[in-house]
């Protein structure tokens, strides 16, 4: 399904990291982290409306 190296998943290309001689830990959690960054700022700024607007919503 996915032969292009440009157009693979996160997790393939994490799963890519480790080779047959051993796994570089530094590098793939380096990687793993960069990966997941992103995703906690979008959960924290997201959180944070969510709850406003449910609070908002319950106030009659």
């Amino acid at each position: 399904m996915l032969n292009d190296p440009d157009r693979l998943t996160l997790q393939v290309a994490l799963s890519q990291l480790q080779t047959t001689h051993g796994t570089d830990y530094g590098m793939l959690m380096m990687s793993a982290l960069i990966a997941v960054v992103p995703l906690i700022l979008v959960f924290v700024i997201g959180a944070k409306q969510f709850i406003a607007g449910i609070t908002d919503g319950a106030v009659k």
